[in-house]
């Protein structure tokens, strides 16, 4: 036997053996998935199991950088899309989160005249806080907030003091730079560096830095693939995770994109179903086909006529009767389907499951404001609740971040002097003021939250501050206006305000 016989014997003897190890695999594999024990982990024609794509950051660097483009399109081009991005920035952080000094040492009281003088540095730093000056701090809530829900994550740099090329817009030496996150590049990965999707972690998984480009990558001129080290002490960014140790956010819209498009394309056919139905589209009916093309019959003097043309021009109008049609012609019109009455109904059970994943309301989403007093109700406190959560979360990542940063500013600039034995976390004590929930019904609910207030199961500034509004401003127009009208106290109206309220609560129970 040749050496090359004895090989090919050998390798067709492996590649058998090596199949019948597969098959056996194969067999006891499918052995074990038969006998798992719930129902829903077997296989089935009608059932697939989903696969297991890896790690939160395996996943965000495969879809992140499309779900993005994709969420951006859907903004560009669907009304539904920019609505929901607008509800959720309107309920998370509406016309800006106000921020009230409250400095106090723990267990005293606030300092009023430390406040006074914190709230107007804010007032003026409000106005333009940030590098370019074409923002007040509330558009850069809004944007940043916007930027967040639609794209996944949002990031800004703190400039402090003295920097190259930059003139602070107020007196406190302190300005952000906000920053899409197209500029952290998805693909910079360097495991000697630990750097995972652009972002330098140690070894705990904590963020040391970003390394940032140069210049935007969508700019068609002077982009570059260059690269900066800047460090996470400077650097923050707020993002959307749903699992442990990631590091890039993913859009709002990943769970609902589908249905979205599936709602846009579905309108765009109807529209177009519309359109064409709006045209009306009538036809001569013949009497059979063999008057197509036929003469007109004898004329005057016994002689065949010339046959008809065959594209008359019968001209539809309001009121016009058809006198010219020939022998066993009638005129008739092809019927619509259109609007589809079943449109409305499929549209808003679509609506109703995408404004659960990306976290609205229907009726906000929808526009549809139909419904009960307690059905409405009982969606906004719902809801309410998942908006009170996204705002606790823009506060603590960014709006107090910025806060601390600010009060570091102004000390280190001379603005606000720190009282003897404080800390600057003492001088930094803030109130922050979120978005006021709507009412449905304003009576009932300022009925119910004065009978809380006198039942002193909450306060008069808390209730003040539900309305958005600042309590010391409040008492300052109140004692003002008190002073112009030459009304009584506040102490001596009380008892009467006290009894008007109970007689209305009484007079709402009883209906």
């Amino acid at each position: 036997m040749t050496t090359a016989v004895a090989a090919r014997t050998r390798l067709t003897v492996a590649i058998a053996q090596d199949r019948a190890e597969r098959a056996a695999a194969a067999v006891l594999e499918r052995a074990a998935v038969t006998a798992r024990a719930h129902e829903v982990t077997r296989p089935s024609r009608s059932r697939k199991l989903a696969r297991d794509w890896g790690s939160a950051n395996s996943i965000v660097g495969m879809d992140a950088r499309q779900l993005r483009d994709q969420a951006r399109h859907l903004e560009r081009d669907l009304d539904l899309a920019d609505n929901a991005l607008n509800v959720l920035v309107q309920n998370t952080v509406g016309a800006g989160i106000d921020v009230l000094a409250a400095p106090r040492l723990p267990g005293q009281p606030i300092n009023r005249d430390l406040a006074a003088q914190i709230d107007d540095l804010w007032d003026s730093w409000w106005d333009a806080p940030e590098v370019t000056t074409l923002h007040d701090y509330g558009a850069c809530q809004q944007l940043l907030a916007r930027t967040w829900f639609r794209d996944g994550e949002s990031y800004w740099q703190d400039l402090l003091g003295p920097v190259a090329y930059l003139e602070h817009g107020t007196a406190v030496p302190y300005s952000i730079e906000m920053l899409e996150p197209d500029m952290i590049p998805l693909d910079l990965d360097d495991p000697a560096r630990n750097i995972r999707q652009g972002v330098e972690c140690n070894a705990w998984g904590r963020p040391v830095a970003y390394h940032v480009y140069r210049r935007h990558p969508g700019d068609m001129v002077g982009w570059s693939t260059e690269t900066k080290r800047v460090s996470a002490d400077v650097l923050h960014g707020i993002r959307n995770v749903k699992r442990l140790h990631q590091v890039r956010g993913l859009s709002v819209f990943a769970s609902a994109m589908s249905r979205f498009e599936d709602v846009k394309d579905y309108e765009e056919s109807e529209r177009v179903a519309a359109k064409v139905a709006a045209s009306m589209c009538a036809f001569i009916r013949k009497g059979n086909p063999e008057r197509y093309g036929e003469s007109n019959g004898p004329g005057l003097a016994g002689e065949m006529t010339i046959a008809e043309p065959a594209d008359r021009n019968l001209r539809m109008a309001p009121g016009i009767v058809f006198d010219d049609l020939l022998q066993g012609e009638d005129i008739g019109t092809i019927a619509s389907n259109r609007p589809n009455p079943n449109a409305a109904t499929w549209r808003k059970e679509q609506l109703r499951a995408a404004a659960g994943g990306i976290g609205v309301s229907y009726s906000s989403l929808s526009l549809d404001y139909n419904g009960t007093y307690s059905a409405q109700r009982q969606e906004l406190v719902e809801k309410w609740g998942g908006y009170l959560m996204l705002a606790e979360r823009f506060i603590a990542m960014a709006v107090r971040k910025q806060r601390m940063r600010f009060i570091e500013a102004a000390v280190l600039a001379g603005r606000i002097r720190v009282p003897r034995g404080w800390q600057l976390k003492h001088v930094a004590a803030s109130t922050y003021v979120r978005p006021v929930m709507p009412w449905i019904d304003p009576l009932k609910e300022a009925y119910a939250r004065g009978e809380a207030e006198d039942r002193s199961w909450t306060s008069p500034q808390q209730n003040t501050l539900q309305y958005g509004n600042n309590p010391e401003e409040v008492a300052r127009q109140i004692d003002d206006w008190r002073e112009v009208r030459g009304a009584p106290p506040a102490e001596d109206s009380e008892p009467v305000r006290a009894a008007v309220r109970t007689a209305a609560i009484t007079a709402m129970l009883r209906d």
